[in-house]
This record gives C-alpha cells, sequence and structure tokens, in this order.
C-alpha cells in the first residue's frame, strides 16, 4: 500500500498534515502514471494512425494535468484561515474537484469532433504487437490509479480524489473500447466503415455523460449542500445526551470543507429552571463540540412551559390542524399570551421545501378549525420556517419522553444480556 510506504501516521486523517500527504502522492502518482501512458499510446497511435488511441493518449496527458491541479488544491486547502478567510480555505478541493470534472468534459467534446471527423473522412489504421502491449498495460495502471484515489478518497472524504477515481474508471472503460476497436480492426483490415471512429464517438458519448456527473456533484458543494445525514444524527444524538434538553430545532450546518464545519443550532430547556443553570449547560456542549467533533457549534437557548396545561392544550390543537393540512408540517417556539377577550398564539411551522404552503394558508386553517375556549378571541401570528438538515425535531415535552423510553430499551437490553452471560 502506498500510504504504508509514503505517509507517516497515515491513520491519523484527521491531522490536517496527513490530509495534504494524503493528496500530494495521489497527485505525483497520477502525475508519473499519467505521463508514462500518454507517452507509450501517442507513439503507438500516431505510427498507426488510430485516432482512438491518439485521443486516449490525449486523454492521459489531461490526467497528468488534473493530478498538478490536485496537488495544487490540497496544497492550498491546507492553509491555516486568515483574515480575508475567516473559515479556511478547505473549499479548494472542491474548486479542484470541479476543474478536473470540467477538463474531463472539454476532452469527451474534443474526442466526438475527432471521431466524427474520422468517420466521414476514413483513414487506414494499423496495428502492431506493441499496441496490444500499450493498451493492456494501459488499462491495468488505470485499475490500479482507480483503486488508489478511491482508496484515498474514502480515507480522507475527499471529493476532488473521488473525482480522480471515477475519471479513471472511465479511462478503464475507454481504453477498453480502443483495444476492441483496435481487436476489430486487426481482423477486418478491409471493411470500408471507420470502426476506429465509431469506436471513438461512443468513447466520447461516455466522457461526455461522465463529466456532465462530475460538475454536477462538485458544484453542490460550493453551492451549499444539505449536510450528511450521518454526520446531522450525530449532532442530533450527543445535543439529546444533555440532561436539561428537551428538543433541538432550527439545526443548520455549514461546510467549508472537509473537517471545517460550522452549526447552529436552537435548543429547548424547561422555563422553569435557572437561567443561569441552562446558560452554563449550553457552554458546556459548545465547548464539547469544539474539543471532541472539531465543530464550530453556537446555540441559542429557547425556554419552554411544559408543565402550563393550557399552553399543552393549544398546542396539541394547532398539531392537529397543521397534521390535517400535511403530515409533514411541525411547529416549534410555541408561545401563549392570554388576554381577557383574546389571545395571541405565536409559533414557526417547519414546512418542508416540497409543500406549497403560505403563511396566510395556515392562518386561515387555523382560524377556522381551532377549537379553545368559548368567548376568546384567537389570534395567530406564525412565521414559516425551513429544515435544513432533515424532517424537524419534536420538541417540548414529547422529544423527553421519546429520550426516556429510548434509555429504558437500551437498559432492558444490557440487563438481558448481562442475565444471559450469568
Amino acid at each position: 500500500m502506498l500510504e504504508k510506504l509514503f505517509i507517516k501516521d497515515y491513520k491519523n486523517v484527521d491531522n490536517p498534515n496527513v490530509r495534504l500527504r494524503y493528496g500530494m502522492l495521489a497527485g505525483i502518482f497520477g502525475l508519473v502514471s499519467n505521463t508514462i501512458l500518454c507517452i507509450g499510446k501517442l507513439v503507438v497511435g500516431l505510427i498507426g494512425k488510430s485516432i482512438t488511441i491518439v485521443a486516449d493518449a490525449i486523454n492521459n496527458l489531461s490526467d497528468a494535468g488534473s493530478s498538478v491541479v490536485t496537488m495544487f488544491g490540497f496544497k492550498m486547502a491546507n492553509k491555516p484561515a486568515d483574515e480575508k478567510h475567516p473559515y479556511g480555505h478547505a473549499r479548494y478541493e472542491y474548486i479542484t474537484a470541479l476543474i478536473v470534472a470540467l477538463i474531463v468534459f472539454f476532452l469527451g467534446a474534443l474526442f466526438g469532433k475527432e471521431s466524427i471527423d474520422k468517420i466521414i473522412n476514413p483513414e487506414k489504421t494499423t496495428v502492431s504487437v506493441v499496441t496490444y502491449v500499450i493498451l493492456a498495460v494501459a488499462i491495468s495502471m488505470k485499475l490500479w490509479q482507480f483503486m488508489i484515489y478511491r482508496r484515498f478518497s474514502k480515507a480522507i472524504s475527499s471529493d476532488s480524489l473521488k473525482a480522480s477515481s471515477v475519471d479513471s474508471l472511465n479511462d478503464v472503460i475507454s481504453t477498453t473500447a480502443v483495444l476492441g476497436a483496435t481487436i476489430l480492426i486487426d481482423l477486418l483490415p478491409d471493411v470500408k466503415v471507420s470502426i476506429d471512429g465509431i469506436f471513438g464517438l461512443a468513447v466520447s458519448v461516455f466522457i461526455l455523460i461522465s463529466g456532465i456527473k462530475l460538475i454536477s456533484s462538485t458544484i453542490n458543494p460550493l453551492l451549499g449542500e444539505k449536510p450528511d445525514e450521518e454526520l446531522v444524527e450525530k449532532i442530533k444524538n450527543k445535543i439529546m445526551s444533555y440532561d436539561g434538553v428537551l428538543g433541538l430545532h432550527d439545526l443548520m450546518i455549514h461546510n467549508y470543507g472537509e473537517g471545517r464545519n460550522f452549526a447552529m443550532v436552537h435548543i429547548e430547556v424547561s422555563a422553569s429552571i435557572d437561567v443561569m443553570e441552562s446558560h452554563e449547560m449550553i457552554d458546556k456542549i459548545e465547548q464539547d463540540f469544539k474539543n471532541q467533533m472539531g465543530i464550530h457549534l453556537s446555540v441559542h437557548m429557547d425556554p419552554i412551559e411544559v408543565d402550563n396545561p393550557l399552553v399543552t392544550r393549544y398546542k396539541s390543537e394547532c398539531k392537529r390542524i397543521l397534521l390535517s393540512l400535511d403530515k409533514e408540517l411541525n411547529l416549534h417556539d410555541f408561545r401563549v399570551v392570554v388576554g381577557k377577550m383574546r389571545t395571541n398564539i405565536l409559533f414557526d411551522v417547519v414546512v418542508p421545501f416540497e409543500v406549497k404552503l403560505t403563511a396566510a394558508d395556515i392562518v386561515k386553517e387555523l382560524e377556522t378549525g381551532f377549537k379553545g375556549d368559548e368567548g376568546m378571541e384567537y389570534h395567530f401570528i406564525i412565521d414559516i420556517d425551513r429544515d435544513y438538515v432533515s424532517n424537524a425535531e419534536e420538541d417540548g415535552k414529547e422529544n423527553k419522553d421519546k429520550k426516556a423510553r429510548k434509555n429504558k430499551k437500551e437498559k432492558e437490553k444490557k440487563e438481558k444480556e448481562e442475565k444471559e452471560n450469568v
């Protein structure tokens, strides 16, 4: 394994310096191997007048250039945060991944043009033993590249190396197609149709499709995409593990590159507990996330009433109406301001992006369907909220009960295992 030979402490992938070494090693490996393949194919392709082999050689040349771009990206991504870039430079990896994807797409278009020209104006292609040897070596080398890049990308969660692994797999397929075309040309020397051009066009279409997919996948993290579900669940479970936390909502995670996560969340606490005690817990949560998970977490504390029967009843009634509109709707930050003749009910409604409901639609349904106390006028003040990570967490006492049930099940399971061991 290359990482064992050239990367000291290669298992410590959370270390930025180790991560940099992975990227640099992958870049050097790609630069050397692709340059060798390019020279070999170029010589064979020019001598045999094969457009597919020459195109494949140029593809390897672009891969060598991509390796240089990858090394540059990792070097820049490892730079510490500064005054102009307080969140660091880790997104350089996304930029280099996008550059590699654009190169793949450009080469696909170039190969397509050259292949169409070859189909329109056929040219005799010659094949030798050396041709077969070069192509067989190229397929083996590209398979090795694919496995190295994929392993490295998984080890350090790198989109840039993932793009390189996909590109290498594309090269395996395209070079295999070139080999197939070469065999047919050798077996059918008198055929009038340009086998070389047809296979070259098929390869170019495949490369174009792969390029489009790569561009799409690398643009998403630059625009800002939904965070990884595993990370979301990890954050939620850790927050809910603290005594005194009743629920959470409005979790937002901003990613500035691998290992550069910043998050914001609203944490619900009982309004009956001293505010200084709750604030101390919030401080501990923020510090633990930074020290244990490397996440800069900013917490907004929401005191909620959990023992007020009137608030509980009104809240249940509002939930009933929301669920009748759409089962994906949820609410949080529920407050009640009671007057002599009029009661204001205020809360946020979490509306999924695919649900086309406005605040006016929801208020209208609440006004007509809410079952309150006779003679009391109810006024609903709501804000539409979006869930930026996943389905909204239920809040208040329900969340606490859910947590308690889970702990009870785990305790019973543990007791059962202990009895079986005895």
